[in-house]
């Protein structure tokens, strides 16, 4: 009788087995189809986006505005994948999780900070992006980590509507979330100096004599910092670029 129990534990527990392994099978199957879906999703808007970036000398957002209002630039870098509309919401959590169409999405939008001016005039303005694979929203800010990339590519195009600046790559960090000096969009204009000293000490790569100038130039540059995730932690990578406004 004993023995009889065993053997019926012993199947139990292989079929038992049998149905977990299956499940994990079934499950990494699932994850795979998942996310290749999540990033064939990030794939089509970005080739649905193209056809409806601004041209021309003064650009028009009318066509990108009728989908949402919230657009309010397009940003281009040059030697990367990164070619997409920013957003401004109401807050820094209205466009995490959302897409330029106003539907839910994990890839959120590129978006522009709720305390910075939405024509770009102010001293400083923050952009913030996710990091995702496949060159997709800001992914490719990683490449500035890389000196020999930034030397040869450190320029791109910022447009809002009726206007194009040429923007000129400086710096590439690595900071944390909380960071007060690049995330607080006031401490530039503030206290440009301390700011750009911390800039000097803090970067990975700085370009040869644009502090010195920015520090010693008035209102008419404005620097943009484009910020996503790091691959691990609480970590940013940070790109700041500069532009003269007309």
């Amino acid at each position: 009788m004993g023995k009889k129990m065993l053997r019926i534990l012993n199947w139990i527990l292989n079929r038992l087995i049998v149905i977990v392994l299956l499940m994990a099978v079934l499950y990494s199957i699932y994850s795979l189809w998942d996310n290749n879906q999540f990033y064939q999703e990030g794939l089509d808007l970005k080739v649905k986006l193209r056809n409806l970036k601004p041209k021309g000398r003064k650009p028009s957002f009318d066509e990108l505005r009728k989908i949402n209002p919230d657009v309010v630039a397009w940003i281009t870098l040059d030697g990367t994948k990164i070619d997409e509309p920013i957003v401004q919401g109401k807050d820094n959590m209205e466009y995490l999780n959302k897409n330029v169409y106003g539907k839910y999405s994990m890839a959120g939008t590129v978006f522009l900070d709720h305390r910075c001016s939405k024509n770009f005039q102010d001293p400083y303005s923050i952009v913030y992006g996710h990091h995702m694979e496949k060159h997709l929203m800001f992914g490719d800010l990683d490449l500035y980590q890389k000196p020999d990339f930034i030397q040869k590519h450190h320029t791109g195009i910022l447009m809002i509507p009726g206007k194009k600046y040429p923007v000129h790559i400086f710096a590439s960090m690595l900071v944390k979330s909380t960071d007060s000096y690049i995330f607080d969009p006031n401490l530039y204009q503030s206290n440009k100096s301390k700011f750009l000293s911390y800039v000097e000490k803090k970067s990975i790569w700085v370009q040869d004599g644009v502090l010195k100038t920015l520090e010693n130039t008035g209102s008419q540059y404005s620097v943009l910092a484009l910020s996503t995730c790091f691959s691990t932690g609480d970590d940013r990578t940070v790109v700041l670029a500069w532009y003269q406004k007309k």
